[in-house]
């Protein structure tokens, strides 16, 4: 799974990822929040999830909340 953070960035990264790979799945979210909400949608147990944004928009505390066991479970 490919979870690409920032706006139109994120589709443009999201839409290149999924070109030759249907099997992968691919989504956009405009911010961190988004992505999260994401996540817990669509992430299964035995996914492999990249997040993937610039720097500025600090996917690095997305993959650390992901990471975190309760994050998953929140919602569900």
């Amino acid at each position: 799974m490919l979870i690409a953070v920032g706006g139109d960035d994120a589709q443009t990264m999201a839409d290149a990822a999924q070109q030759g790979n249907l099997r992968l799945k691919v989504v956009a979210a405009r911010d961190l929040d988004h992505a999260l909400s994401l996540a817990r949608e669509t992430i299964q147990p035995e996914d492999i999830v990249l997040v993937k944004g610039s720097h500025s928009v600090g996917p690095e505390h997305t993959a650390e909340r992901l990471a975190q066991r309760d994050t998953m479970n929140d919602d569900r």
